[in-house]
């Protein structure tokens, strides 16, 4: 983490940030941007304030994207899979089944090359910050559990907008998708527009879904973590100890999201089950077998295996 040293009285200048985020204040997301907003705060003695954009009250989160690039939002917060679109080596967290457990995530986030992965947004208007929790994602549906890949049949799913691989992914297993923002997937399954989702457990418990879904099958298929940037410009015109506060109060607020979703999900997945959701474990290895490999040549034949590599050796260094 950068350390910086509190602004001087003599050149505290009152600046203030807009942030946007698809996840609501109660979410992981939430409790993480409160973290940040308190610590930069603290840092810069109240001279940096915010203004706070949660449920996607902007937009989606491509809309929030070309916000931030255009200068007209200064900082978001969303899935890794909406940056694909700038370069499409970050759908590297969409392959299913690439990391075995949050550790796994975390070291590869946490290294050098978790750094180069947000340093290619420089050529895109935007200043990567860093690396927030959002979680193995599992899935829910409204018509049986999922014990096998083959239940996957039959089922329409919501993917995120602009992600071709996440559409791929699950079309790939016999499911219908339609792009949508997070934030719509409650009113859609109420609808019938869709009858399944796929998200962590905390944002299931976050969003409500357990209330309009009647199965949790823990597939842990991937681990997608968010993302946060600054505009570029707006990053830039900032004096380095400005900097070193944003970029200090974002590693906070990124941790906090992992302690969050971690020291809190037995107990979400434990209030769900006594609201009604049916939760069942799987086989992850049918699962693997079925969902990566297809992915994963789709990702290499489009963007190349350097990160694919650099990732399978860091993790085999620690006894994969």
């Amino acid at each position: 983490m950068v350390l910086v040293d509190n602004l001087s009285a003599a050149r505290r200048e009152t600046r203030q940030f807009s942030i946007g985020l698809e996840g609501s204040m109660a979410s992981s997301q939430g409790v993480g941007i409160k973290e940040m907003v308190r610590i930069a705060s603290q840092l810069s003695q109240g001279s940096m304030t915010f203004e706070l954009y949660p449920d996607a009250k902007l937009g989606n989160g491509p809309k929030m994207i070309e916000m931030v690039q255009q200068g007209e939002l200064d900082i978001f917060l969303g899935g890794a899979g909406y940056f694909a679109s700038l370069d499409g080596r970050i759908n590297i967290f969409d392959i299913p089944y690439l990391f075995e457990n949050v550790e796994q995530a975390y070291q590869i986030m946490d290294s050098e090359l978790g750094r180069e992965m947000l340093d290619v947004l420089d050529n895109n208007d935007l200043k990567g910050f860093s690396f927030w929790e959002n979680g193995i994602r599992s899935f829910t549906n409204n018509v049986k559990p999922i014990n096998h890949p083959d239940d996957f049949k039959g089922l329409k799913t919501r993917t995120m907008p602009g992600n071709q691989v996440h559409e791929a992914l699950w079309q790939g297993v016999g499911i219908a998708t339609l792009p949508l923002p997070s934030g719509a997937i409650y009113a859609a399954i109420q609808e019938g527009t869709i009858n399944s989702q796929e998200h962590p457990v905390s944002v299931i418990y976050a969003r409500k879904l357990y209330e309009v879904q009647n199965y949790l099958s823990l597939t842990r298929h991937m681990y997608g973590p968010l993302i946060q940037v600054m505009n570029h410009a707006r990053f830039t015109s900032l004096e380095k100890q400005e900097q070193d506060i944003l970029l200090s109060a974002s590693l906070a607020g990124a941790v906090a999201t992992r302690n969050f979703s971690n020291e809190n999900e037995a107990m979400f997945l434990e209030e769900m089950k006594r609201a009604g959701l049916q939760v069942n474990e799987v086989d992850a290895k049918a699962f693997r077998e079925v969902m990566k490999p297809a992915i994963e040549h789709e990702f290499i034949a489009k963007n190349g295996d350097e990160w694919l590599k650099k990732i399978n050796a860091m993790l085999a260094g620690n006894g994969r």
